[in-house]
């Protein structure tokens, strides 16, 4: 049985695994996968905790054993084919497989294993890289919102859970970094037979590939060299070779080993028009392959103009497979697109992959997207390149700032929660409590368009939060520029304690007015005096920066009257009535107020009511009979007084010498009158 090879490329998720094992069932080859010997690989050195980017620590190649057999992948003679399906080996395998090193082993073993009898083979550049020679090459492909939706569905059915968002953008950066490794990058070899799976199902998909085997196959068994014998009759579009037989100005004649010699023109030969004779280009003896323009009777027409293309292209596909961003002049706009020239080669740039910087009759640098060998068509992109340029500039911008610095940025959106401050190449969050020291309605406050300076308070995870107010004197700061200690303030009652009073002085701006310097009186109690809300006037004594703390004091705006009072219990002064009340009188004296019992404010006091005695205004003499300047407690008698002077007033009767016509009244008569 002659050898066979079947070369199944794709991205991932396409179906290539699961559709091989079918195909080689039902036809008999022995079916390949090394996407399972990539991913065993993978496994491999996940285990050993390598850093997988760095192709220096992959040494361990030679030490272990990589086996695909009936459906089973062992590594190291461990069934593992479970384990290479997990997401983190899914995720990492081809950052481990763009590495020569692992290339080179998995190609030397997969050419080994395909060496003898039918074989199909599938991976990601089988036809392209391992099996370039492949009897048939066939390159699977799905959407990658299909190929999400069925991985979600295997692991199901493995019982694994699984996020399809998730999925999906692994499959897209997955087919981004497939296409774009340096070695042996993901694309479909020119020969190879496209195949789009997203809207077929499984059987509809292998019994395609089955019939596409089954026709190659039997081709080739139903070869024989006696068709080789047989006089082949050129057509137009043939491919052959000729020796120059003979050369003029304008034509060249070639032995092509037919009826007649083939005649190839200059127009036939080259495209550049500079050239304008044969004579010094070609030479009798020269070999040149070409192809059957036109066959007549008498001649065969030969040209060389679908060669050039083809040669020229080839700079393309070099380009291509070198993974370099090539200079492209941009020739014209087209409705989907741009066409663009390389190398003398018409590519084809999609709007989706233009940027503004792409106008007609200028050169650009582009990107490589896809190539088609077969069709000498190639899509490129200017997109790519300048998202990566961006990219960079974003990251190195990012990594410019630091904690603490101050940037000015472009306010890009307002919402209540805060603002989008948009600075060259990124952008962070200024949330409403750090737009002031005060509340402000951030909708109003802000603008979209306004460019604002703001000062980088947190940056963890490429986020970063901005402050405005970190840039702004704080209340306190502001008030310290107006008021020192000494300075008088009113200041509105916030709350009330039990010892003392907290006074809103500023806005934001808080001072303590304690018990002890509300007044001079330490009987004058503040509760009974003061409620929220109400104003005080006071004066500062105190401002400790450090914790923003300012004291108080209402009493150091007012006039202490004790401080002038110098007088001892007994001494006698003038005192003046400002106040009668059921139980005393409330008098002036030395400047301070003093209180007189009602048993004291009379000679004999028999419940009558003071008024009956005293008005308002009224002056008298009394004698101090307590009293205590720090708690401004002063007592008086009147009663005293009223006695001594009585008692005055008969004394002096009673010194005087006795008469036998003296009687009491007589005694007494300047007082009864």
């Amino acid at each position: 049985m002659r050898n066979f090879v079947v070369a199944i490329d794709g991205p991932a998720g396409s179906g290539k695994s699961s559709i091989s094992k079918l195909v080689a069932k039902s036809r008999g080859f022995t079916h390949l996968d090394t996407g399972a010997m990539y991913r065993a690989v993978t496994l491999e050195a996940l285990n050993r905790g390598i850093d997988l980017a760095d192709e220096n620590a992959y040494s361990f190649l030679d030490k272990i054993s990589v086996v695909y057999k009936n459906g089973i992948i062992y590594l190291n003679g461990k069934d593992v084919s479970k384990e290479i399906r997990t997401e983190i080996v899914t995720n990492n395998v081809s950052t481990a497989a763009k590495h020569r090193a692992v290339r080179e082993v998995m190609v030397k073993f997969q050419r080994e294993s395909a060496k003898e009898g039918k074989v199909l083979v599938d991976g990601r550049d089988i036809g392209t890289v391992v099996f370039p020679n492949a009897d048939l090459k066939i390159f699977l492909t799905a959407t990658a919102e299909e190929r999400a939706r069925r991985r979600c569905l295997e692991n199901e059915k493995a019982g694994i859970e699984s996020n399809y968002e998730i999925i999906l953008e692994e499959i897209k950066a997955r087919d981004f970094k497939d296409s774009n490794r340096e070695i042996s990058p993901l694309k479909q070899a020119a020969d190879a037979i496209l195949i789009d799976t997203t809207k077929m199902n499984i059987d509809e998909v292998s019994n395609t590939i089955i019939k596409l085997i089954d026709e190659r196959y039997n081709n080739m068994e139903n070869f024989s060299m006696d068709n080789l014998s047989m006089p082949k009759k050129l057509r137009a579009g043939d491919k052959v070779e000729g020796v120059v037989v003979s050369v003029t100005d304008n034509t060249i004649y070639l032995d092509i080993q037919s009826y007649t010699e083939g005649t190839m023109h200059l127009d036939h030969y080259t495209k550049d028009n500079s050239i304008d004779t044969f004579k010094g280009i070609v030479k009798v003896g020269d070999i040149i392959s070409c192809e059957v323009a036109k066959v007549t009777e008498d001649n065969i027409y030969l040209s060389r103009l679908n060669q050039i293309s083809v040669e020229w292209f080839k700079k393309v596909v070099d380009a291509y497979n070198d993974g370099k961003d090539v200079e492209v002049l941009v020739k014209n706009e087209g409705k989907n697109g741009y066409n663009v020239v390389y190398m003398d080669n018409l590519l084809f740039m999609p709007k989706s992959h233009s940027t503004a910087s792409v106008e007609v009759g200028k050169n650009i640098t582009v990107r490589f997207l896809e190539i088609d060998e077969a069709k000498k068509r190639a899509v490129v992109s200017r997109r790519v390149i300048e998202q990566e340029i961006y990219q960079d500039k974003k990251s190195k911008e990012l990594d410019s700032i630091n904690v603490g610095d101050v940037v000015t940025g472009t306010i890009s959106k307002v919402e209540k929660y805060g603002a989008i401050v948009k600075l060259e190449y990124n952008q962070g969050l200024l949330r409403a409590n750090q737009v002031a020291h005060t509340f402000v309605d951030v909708e109003k406050e802000l603008k979209v368009g306004q460019q604002i300076e703001v000062k980088v308070v947190g940056k963890e995870n490429g986020k970063i939060n901005f402050s405005k107010k970190a840039l702004l004197k704080t209340p306190f700061e502001l008030f310290l520029e107006q008021y020192k200690v000494s300075d008088k303030v009113k200041g509105k009652v916030v709350n009330k304690l039990a010892f003392g009073l907290l006074l809103e002085i500023a806005p934001n701006v808080k001072g303590l007015l304690h018990a002890s310097e509300y007044s001079h009186n330490p009987n004058d109690n503040f509760n009974n005096h003061v409620v929220i809300g109400d104003e005080v006037e006071a004066a500062i004594i105190s401002i400790t920066p450090n914790n923003e703390k300012v004291s108080l004091s209402r009493k150091a705006l007012m006039d202490n009257p004790w401080a002038r009072v110098e007088a001892n219990v007994g001494d006698l002064v003038d005192v003046k009535v400002t106040q009668i009340k059921e139980n005393g009188l409330i008098v002036e004296a030395l400047g301070v107020d003093g209180f007189i019992p009602a048993n004291e404010a009379v000679l004999d006091f028999k419940k009558d009511n003071l008024s009956a005695y005293y008005a308002i205004g009224d002056e008298a003499k009394a004698y101090i009979t307590e009293i205590k300047p720090a708690e401004w407690k002063l007592k008086l008698t009147i009663r005293k007084y009223l006695v001594e002077e009585d008692r005055k007033s008969y004394e002096k009767y009673l010194g005087e010498e006795k008469t036998e016509n003296v009687t009491i009244g007589d005694m007494f008569k300047d007082l009864l009158k």
